[in-house]
């Protein structure tokens, strides 16, 4: 009989113990601003082209999205370096608007749109038709 209730108590036990660990991966995101169900993904500093509109970054931590101004077409994203949750990088643009938006008018455009703790700077390079942007991200601010 006293081996019988040590199994039940040890089951109890066991059945906290998960039921605690599930609540607190379940919500850490709310409570927390954890992901942990990213710990164990593979391969996390990723980039690319969402819908056209977004650049966006994923990282262990957080994710970073750049808006796009609907005239402009991305020819190529890459990321530099970065962290659990910090993500450097650049992004070369091509705007479909015959030359009438700048570097800076991007940089305008993007005052109000860029996500909390994300940095850019856009600078046209002369004799080319694309502007490169560099971007960076940190997810704690």
């Amino acid at each position: 009989m006293k081996r019988g209730k040590k199994v039940l108590s040890i089951c109890g036990i066991l059945s906290l113990v998960g039921n605690a660990v599930w609540i607190v991966t379940a919500n850490s995101t709310l409570f927390l601003k954890l992901r942990i169900d990213r710990l164990l993904e593979n391969g996390l500093r990723r980039i690319a082209v969402e819908d056209g509109n977004f650049v966006y970054c994923r990282t262990k931590g957080d994710d970073f999205r750049l808006p796009l101004p609907s005239e402009a077409t991305p020819l190529d994203q890459q990321i530099s370096s970065g962290g659990f949750d910090i993500v450097e990088g650049t992004v070369r643009l091509r705007l479909d608007d015959d030359g009438g938006t700048s570097a800076s008018d991007y940089e305008e455009w993007l005052r109000d749109r860029l996500q909390t703790g994300g940095w850019v700077t856009a600078a046209k390079q002369p004799d080319t038709p694309s502007i490169p942007i560099s971007f960076s991200y940190f997810g704690d601010r």
